[in-house]
This record gives C-alpha cells, structure tokens and sequence, in this order.
C-alpha cells in the first residue's frame, strides 16, 4: 500500500510542526482527574492504533515518536503530561506483549470499526506515524495493511484517504 502521499506527508509535516510548540507536562487539579480519564479512554484506541505501527519495525524513530506524541495533543487538546503518555505507551507494550500486534489490531478494531469516522481518523494517523521517518517499512506497511482489515476500510477507500487528507 502507498502511503507516502502528499495528503499523508502535509498531515505528518502538521503533528511535526504541533509536537515543537507543544507543552509535554500537563496538570490537572483532582476535578479534572475524570474529565482526563474520559479523555483517555477517547483516544485510546487511536493512539494504541499509531503506537503499533510504531513499534511494527522494531526500531521505532525519534521523529515517529514525535508525531505519535504530537498526534495524541491533538486528539487530548493537549490534556495528558508526558507521565501520562509514557504510562500509555508502557500499557500499549504490555498489550504488544501479551497478545501480539495483529490480534491488539483486531481487537481495536471491533470498537472502532462502528463509526466510519473513526475509523478512518485512526487509519489515517497510523500511516501518518509510519511516514513520520520518510521510509515505510514492510512491518509498517503489514500493520496498516492489519488496521486496515480490522477497521473495515476497503483498498478502494484507504487509497482515497490516503490520496485526498
């Protein structure tokens, strides 16, 4: 699958650009812990989707980790510290570990796969990650082929996402 589009390469270029002026170490008061927890549990799947795309080559880039990091402010507004996102990416490894990167894949796939939008949004942001070094390898390039069996996106559709972000 090509992924290495001029959509694909303006939306990394974007997380890229967000990840620099973004602040790492957010604090929130003991009112805001469950607004934080429901923000978690909302960009979850998304950000487990991209982290295992990340990890697919098992040499994940710096700069990867950079628009995974900045991708996830996005999908927050910016709500978790870098405690909380290092907390999630320890969880997304032990996930890895236990089940494996393609049944996680499935997994989050059955509880994305009910909004198109969704979807979508997270199949997108896993090529985004998988660009983010200017190489897409064939573990990457398996693991998207993965998300996007598992979230139900045709060859047809992910060829359209990818063409016209």
């Amino acid at each position: 699958m090509n992924i290495d589009t001029d959509a694909i390469r303006r939306l990394r270029d974007h997380l890229l650009a967000h990840h620099d002026r973004q602040e790492t170490d957010a604090t929130v008061d003991s009112a805001g812990e469950r607004q934080k927890e429901a923000v978690l549990r909302r960009a979850d799947p998304f950000a487990e989707t991209m982290y295992l795309v990340m990890i697919a080559d098992g040499k994940p880039a710096d700069v990867e980790r950079k628009a995974l990091i900045a991708a996830i402010g996005i999908l927050t507004n910016s709500t978790l510290g870098s405690q909380d996102i290092e907390s999630m990416f320890a969880r997304f490894d032990a996930n890895a570990d236990r089940n494996g990167a393609e049944a996680r894949l499935a997994q989050i796939g059955s509880r994305v796969c009910v909004d198109p939008d969704d979807r979508e949004t997270a199949f997108s942001l896993a090529a985004v990650v998988a660009l983010a070094d200017e190489e897409v390898l064939a573990h990457e390039n398996q693991a998207l082929g993965w998300i996007r069996q598992y979230f139900g996106i045709s060859q047809h559709r992910a060829a359209s996402i990818l063409g016209s972000l």
